[in-house]
């Protein structure tokens, strides 16, 4: 093949499986033998770990899974290509269609590159760190309401969910940033989990790639409006195709939506007459280039968009903190040294962020070692070369981020959690660049400073006033979805520190 690129498979196209490499020799026998491994891997919770662990770290994988194939890349250089260096080749996969679902057409979800990059233009300043920075007030306060409801939840019977916990704090916290107002009693933490844990699971089954294609193939033959690639009409047969099989999961969809264009009309009409707060700033926002304003089903799409996915990666996050912690007594030891030195007993700021190095380091160790988001997908629009491998046109590019930040060319002792590598002064350039939580280049997740200073304010403000210690013996395994959170309850019995307590309280500081 010409210009050096050279497209021969490992073991080669005629065998019978359904993984191969580029340039890592592997025989048709290994190669089988690690295809059909995958399967007790996924019923037993650990496939992830599994794909970040396959041969071949800096090679690109061609996987083939009912109705589609992928190019999959674990490799820092092949991830950075895909989306800094040639990004403008790549656009959203249709897999983000069953995410569509749930979200619409919002930032994460929105496949037409000119009106999204025409939304972009318009969200960015709302998530400017002058006004991220006014959020940190309330985030705290939702975070201290969320010690006095464990220990009233631990006085019954000493032992919490942590992450039904760390879900509701989240929703607490986007209520009050997003609406100014209080939405956990219509919108449910249960019923938006449910809900991203039933369109997680067809985002990483691939059960949105057949749809897509009937919904592109039937939009082309009704010349309906719109561009194909971005039509809702995948949204509406997903839809009707979620009503058949998860009646449940829908009317929770359907009740989520409209406490949303209730709030947006409320907004509208001045019923809520607050300018603090998400929603107002949607409303007020207009593209610097054109002028354009939000219609109101753009900003119901952003809104579902930041609810469901800055709900559920926060909380998954935060979850894994407290598990990791609980594990790693040394470094919940030190966290509570650094937020006992720098806070005393004062509310965090966002201006003690960079005196809590610390606090922020067990945030991006987490998100290492558990993403919250474990993977991305992209499309090819044209031609191009992945470590030597010919890219087609319309070609699905899976990036593991798990096996990005488990690429143990890259990180020592990748399975231990150790928050001391992104310490200021040892993390490595190599390493700042392999750790993307929030994606990279222009389709970087908008509201990842937002996202970090929530969970680094939440972790110091518990550590203030508590320490949460695993329930032993219980099964604890990663959800197949999108996020990848805890496959059920886990629980943690709360122990709250000498001074955190109501004097009345303070002679007995464990519950």
């Amino acid at each position: 093949m010409a210009d050096g690129v050279d497209s021969v498979l490992h073991p080669p196209r005629w065998a019978p499986t359904f993984i191969r490499w580029h340039k890592t020799p592997i025989t048709w026998r290994e190669s089988i033998r690690l295809s059909l491994a995958i399967v007790p891997r996924v019923r037993d919770h650990t496939v992830m770990d599994y794909v970040a662990g396959l041969p071949g770290q800096d090679d690109v994988i061609v996987a083939r899974v009912p109705f589609a194939k992928f190019v999959v890349v674990r490799s820092p250089d092949l991830v950075r290509h895909v989306l800094i260096n040639n990004q403008n080749n790549y656009m959203k996969a249709p897999e983000y269609d069953m995410l569509a679902v749930a979200f619409g057409r919002g930032l994460v979800t929105d496949r037409d590159e000119q009106q999204w990059q025409r939304n972009r233009r318009l969200v960015q300043p709302i998530f400017a760190k002058r006004n991220t920075d006014a959020f940190a007030p309330v985030m705290v306060e939702a975070a201290r309401d969320a010690v006095t409801r464990i220990r009233e939840l631990a006085a019954a019977d000493g032992v919490i969910d942590i992450n039904a916990e760390m879900n509701r704090l989240t929703l607490d916290v986007t209520s009050r940033t997003m609406f100014g107002t209080d939405i956990t009693g219509p919108m449910s933490e249960v019923v938006l989990s449910r809900l991203l844990r039933f369109f997680g699971r067809g985002f990483m089954t691939n059960a949105s790639h057949p749809l897509h294609n009937f919904a592109v193939w039937l939009h082309k033959r009704t010349h309906r409006d719109g561009e194909a690639a971005n039509s809702r009409l995948g949204i509406q047969i997903m839809r009707m195709a979620g009503w058949v099989g998860e009646t449940r999961t829908m009317r929770d969809l359907r009740h989520a939506e409209r406490v949303v264009d209730g709030l947006i009309a409320d907004h509208r009409n001045g019923r809520i007459d607050r300018k603090d707060n998400l929603l107002a700033l949607l409303m007020e926002a207009s593209d610097p280039e054109t002028g354009y304003r939000y219609s109101d089903q753009e900003i119901h799409d952003e809104l579902m968009t930041f609810i469901g996915a800055g709900m559920e990666t926060t909380a998954t996050t935060l979850t894994w903190v407290w598990y990791l912690l609980s594990e790693h007594p040394e470094a919940a030891e030190r966290l509570r040294n650094e937020v006992r030195s720098v806070l005393g007993s004062r509310p965090a700021t966002a201006d003690d962020l960079d005196r809590l190095p610390w606090t922020q380091a067990v945030v991006s160790e987490t998100m290492r070692l558990l993403p919250p988001v474990i993977g991305l997908a992209r499309t090819a629009k044209d031609h191009d070369v992945l470590g030597g491998y010919a890219i087609k046109p319309g070609t699905t590019v899976a990036i593991s981020l798990h096996g990005l930040h488990h690429n143990q060319q890259v990180w020592e002792r990748h399975e231990e959690f150790d928050p001391s590598r992104f310490l200021p002064e040892i993390l490595e350039r190599q390493q700042k660049r392999a750790a993307i939580p929030f994606g990279a280049g222009k389709r970087m997740c908008v509201a990842s400073v937002f996202a970090s200073m929530e969970a680094a304010l939440i972790v110091a403000t518990f550590a203030q006033q508590l320490q949460l210690d695993a329930v032993p013996g219980q099964r604890v395994r990663r959800q197949i979805s999108f996020t990848g959170g805890p496959d059920g309850p886990l629980r943690m019995r709360p122990r709250f520190l000498e001074g955190s307590l109501p004097e009345s309280e303070r002679a007995d500081t464990a519950v």
